[in-house]
C-alpha cells in the first residue's frame, strides 16, 4: 500500500509540472496576442462559428482573410479535423482555445502570427560527475562508481594519473560500477576488471589494455530470446570480419587458443559448429592476416597448432594424443580429433586430364619381330642369336634410362607429407582415386590433385630424311689374246661402247691393209679375238621418308621401316662308331636392314622443347664374305639431344661418304707411251658419293 501512495504521489507531482509549464505556456501567449490587439484590430472582433469536416488549416486561413489577419498555417494542420459551434466570440479567444485544444504553438514575427504544432524543448540534464580520486604521494586511487560509462571513466583516471588506459571499441559504452578506497593503482584496476567483467592485461610499454571477457548473443529465431556467452578473448586476440558472404577476415594472433578463434569468429560469421570433442586442447596458434578466407584460416591454424601445456606440436610422434583437425560439409563445420568417425571423408577424386596410371613407352618398341618366331636356332651357333648381327640392338629404347621406369600410378609422385593420414585405392576404370581419411586432409590431397591435374601437351614431329647417292663411272681399254675356240663379233657401239671382234673380221680388217706398199702383216689364229671398251655411267640417285610420329610430353615415340632377309647356317652330326652316319641339317636366320627412328621429347613451361633422338639407317651393301655367310650391312646412326622452340627445324646427319676408284692394268711399257697406251691397257674409274641428311620439327598440338 505504501509502494502504492509513493506511485501516485510521483505521476501527481509529474503531471502537476506539466501542467504548470503547459499554463504558462498559454499565459505568455495571451500576453502577446493582448499586445498585437493594439496595432492589429481583427483579434478583437466577434464571429459567430457553425462548422463540421473542415481542416484546421483551412479554417485558420479563413479567419485570417475575414479579420484581416497575417496567418501562416504550418501544412502539418490539413491533418486535423474540427468540428466546432461557437456564437459571438472573440478570435483571440478562438486562436487561444485551438492552442490549448491541438497543444499548437504561435510563433510571432511582427504582427505575422505563424501556427504550428507545438513541440517540447527536451530538458537538458546535468552531466554526472566521475567520482574517481588519484592520490600523487602513493599512487593509490579511489573510485565510486555507478553505472558511468568506460569512455568517461577512462579519461578521468587517464586524467588524474597520467597513464594509459586503452579499450576495444565494442565496451566504449560498457557501464562501470565499484567502489574502492585509496588502493593501489595496478591492483584498483584489477578489481576494476574483475567487478565488471573485463579483461586486463598491461604491455610492455607500461599501457593497460582492457577487453571484453564474455560476449553475449541473441537468438531471436522462432520467437526465442536465449544468449549464451561467446569464448574468452584476450589482448593477443584481434580480428575483424572483412565480408560475411565470402567469410574474409583479418585477424592478429599472438599464441591465443584455437578454441577461442572458431567460438568467436564463428558466431560472428554465424557458422554452424559441431565439436565432437571439446576444443580446449586444440592448442593455440599465431597468426596474422590482413585477408584470408576463414577455411584457410582453419587449415593454417591446425596445420601449426601448438598444444598449450608444454608449447609443442599438438600431434606428438608418440601418438598419446590425437591431432585436433576440422570438416566441413556444406555449411557446417565439424571440429574434433582425426580418430573420430564424424571427422572422416571418403570422397572420389576424378583425374580429369591425366591418367591414374602413369603411362609407359609403347610396347614392343625398338624391336622388330618379322620372321624372329618362325624358326628354332641351335643355342650354340654363333649366329643363334639374330641380335648379336641385328644393328637396331643399338636403338632399343628399354635399355635407355628411364627415372619414371619403376613408377606405376601418379599416386607414388605426390609427396608423403600430402598421403600422411589418408588410405587411398587406385580405380583405373574411372581415372580416379579412392580417399578416405580426416576431412582436412582429404581436402588438401583434393586440391593437390586439381593443382597437377593439367592436360598434358602432345607434340607432333615431322621427320624428313633425304639420302643422296651420285656416282660416276669411267672404263676404257682393248684387250686381245687367243681364247680356247673361235669367238664370234659381238657388242654395241651406242650408248656404252663394248665390242668383241672375233678372228674372220680381225683377219678381213688386216686384209684391207695388205696391198699398200711392202706392208704385209699376215692374218690371226682362229681364236684370237679382240675386245674394245669405252663406257661411260653417271647416275643419282634420291631416298626421301617423311615420317610423322605424335606422342604426348615425356614419352617414346618410335618408328622403324626395313627389310629382313635370312642366311642359312648348317650343321652336321655324326651317328655310330663303326659304320658312321652323317645327319646334316640347315637352319635358317633373319637379318634387318632398317630405317629406325625413336624421339623423347620434353616440353618445358616457356614452350620450349627438348628432344632425345637416336635415329639408325642400315642398308644391305650387297657383299658376303661367302657364299653361306651373312650379307653385309652398311649402317649410319645418329644420336642428339637439342634444345629448340616449338615449329622450329633441327638438321641432323649431313654423314657424307666419297669412294674414288682409279685403276688400271696393260702392256708394260707400252700402256704408258701416249696415244699408244690406249691400245695396250685398261683403265677404270669410278666415283661415288652418299649423303643421309635428317630434318626433325616438332610442333605442340594440345
Amino acid at each position: 500500500m505504501k509502494r502504492l501512495l509513493i506511485s501516485v504521489l510521483i505521476l501527481f507531482l509529474f503531471f502537476g509540472k506539466a501542467f504548470s509549464q503547459d499554463s504558462s505556456r498559454i499565459n505568455s501567449l495571451k500576453n502577446q496576442l493582448e499586445l498585437l490587439k493594439v496595432d492589429t484590430p481583427g483579434l478583437d472582433e466577434a464571429l459567430n462559428i457553425n462548422i463540421s469536416q473542415t481542416t484546421l488549416s483551412n479554417f485558420l486561413l479563413a479567419i485570417s482573410k475575414v479579420h484581416g489577419l497575417n496567418i501562416n498555417v504550418s501544412p502539418d494542420l490539413n491533418t486535423i479535423t474540427i468540428v466546432n459551434n461557437f456564437s459571438n466570440v472573440s478570435v483571440q479567444d478562438i486562436l487561444v482555445f485551438l492552442v490549448k485544444e491541438y497543444n499548437l504553438d504561435i510563433d510571432f514575427t511582427g504582427n505575422i502570427l505563424s501556427i504550428r504544432p507545438y513541440v517540447a524543448i527536451p530538458e537538458v540534464q546535468k552531466e554526472k560527475e566521475i567520482n574517481a580520486v588519484f592520490s600523487v604521494a602513493n599512487g593509490n586511487l579511489s573510485l565510486d562508481l555507478k553505472n558511468d560509462r568506460l569512455d568517461k571513466v577512462f579519461r578521468k583516471v587517464m586524467d588524474l594519473s597520467g597513464k594509459n588506459l586503452l579499450y576495444t571499441p565494442e565496451i566504449e559504452s560498457a557501464p562501470l560500477s565499484i567502489y574502492i578506497n585509496n588502493v593501489p593503482f595496478d591492483l584498483a584496476l584489477s578489481k576494476l576488471a574483475e567487478a565488471n567483467n573485463l579483461i586486463l592485461n598491461k604491455s610492455r610499454d607500461g599501457f593497460y589494455v582492457f577487453d571484453a571477457a564474455y560476449a553475449a548473443t541473441a537468438n531471436t529465431e522462432n520467437g526465442t530470446n536465449t544468449s549464451r556467452p561467446a569464448r574468452r578473448k584476450s589482448a593477443n586476440f584481434y580480428y575483424k570480419v572483412l565480408d560475411t558472404l565470402q567469410r574474409k577476415v583479418e585477424v592478429d594472433l599472438q599464441n591465443t587458443p584455437i578454441a577461442d578463434v572458431i567460438y568467436t569468429i564463428g558466431e560472428d560469421l554465424k557458422l554452424d559448429i559441431f565439436t565432437a570433442s571439446p576444443l580446449d586442447n586444440a592448442g593455440i596458434a599465431t597468426v596474422k592476416a590482413s585477408n584470408i578466407d576463414f577455411d584457410m584460416l582453419l587449415d593454417k591454424i591446425f596445420e601449426s597448432a601448438v598444444s598449450p601445456s608444454n608449447g609443442s606440436s599438438s600431434n606428438p610422434s608418440n601418438g598419446a594424443t590425437s591431432r585436433f583437425t576440422y570438416k566441413k560439409e556444406g555449411n557446417i563445420y565439424y571440429f574434433g580429433t582425426e580418430d573420430q568417425l564424424s571427422l572422416k571423408q571418403v570422397e572420389l577424386i576424378t583425374m580429369m586430364h591425366r591418367s591414374v596410371q602413369l603411362l609407359e613407352n609403347p610396347s614392343g618398341s625398338g624391336e622388330r619381330k618379322a620372321g624372329r618366331n618362325s624358326f628354332n636356332a641351335n643355342n650354340n651357333s654363333p649366329y643363334a642369336n639374330p641380335n648379336n648381327l641385328n644393328q637396331n640392338n643399338r636403338l632399343n629404347p628399354n635399355t635407355r634410362s628411364n627415372s619414371e621406369a619403376n613408377l606405376t600410378s601418379i599416386e607414388e609422385i605426390i609427396p608423403d607429407d600430402i598421403k600422411e593420414g589418408l588410405d587411398i585405392k587406385i580405380d583405373s576404370e574411372l581415372n580416379s582415386f579412392v580417399v578416405s581419411g580426416p576431412g582436412a586432409k582429404v581436402e588438401r590431397f583434393k586440391n593437390f590433385i586439381q593443382f597437377i591435374d593439367k592436360p598434358v601437351p602432345v607434340i607432333l614431329i615431322e621427320v624428313m630424311i633425304i639420302e643422296v647417292n651420285r656416282s660416276a663411272i669411267t672404263e676404257t681399254g682393248i684387250s686381245f689374246g687367243i681364247g680356247d675356240k673361235p669367238v664370234q663379233t659381238q657388242g654395241q657401239f651406242f650408248p656404252n661402247g663394248d665390242v668383241t671382234i672375233g678372228a674372220q673380221d680381225v683377219n678381213k680388217i688386216i686384209g684391207n691393209f695388205d696391198g699398200f706398199g711392202a706392208l704385209n702383216i699376215g692374218k690371226v689364229v682362229p681364236n684370237f679375238y679382240l675386245d674394245i671398251k669405252a663406257m661411260e655411267a653417271a647416275g643419282t640417285l634420291k631416298v626421301k621418308s617423311t615420317p610423322k610420329l605424335t606422342t604426348i610430353n615425356g614419352h617414346k615415340a618410335f618408328l622403324s621401316s626395313g627389310e629382313t632377309t635370312y642366311y642359312a647356317v648348317t650343321s652336321q652330326s655324326f651317328y655310330g662308331s663303326q659304320i658312321p652316319q652323317t645327319s646334316e641339317i640347315r637352319n635358317y636366320y633373319p637379318i634387318d636392314a632398317e630405317l629406325s627412328l625413336e624421339i623423347l621429347p620434353f616440353v618445358s613451361g616457356d614452350g620450349q622443347i627438348t628432344l632425345d633422338i637416336q635415329v639408325l639407317q642400315s642398308a644391305f651393301n650387297g657383299e658376303r664374305i661367302a657364299d653361306d655367310a651373312p650379307p653385309g650391312i652398311t649402317s649410319r646412326e645418329f644420336s642428339s639431344i637439342v634444345r629448340m622452340q616449338d615449329q622450329d627445324v633441327v638438321v641432323l646427319g649431313g654423314i657424307e661418304s666419297v669412294r674414288k676408284d682409279d685403276s688400271g692394268s696393260g702392256v708394260p711399257f707400252l700402256a704408258r707411251i701416249p696415244i699408244i697406251k690406249w691400245f695396250f691397257s685398261q683403265r677404270r674409274k669410278e666415283a661415288t658419293k652418299r649423303n643421309l641428311n635428317v630434318m626433325i620439327k616438332p610442333t605442340i598440338i594440345n
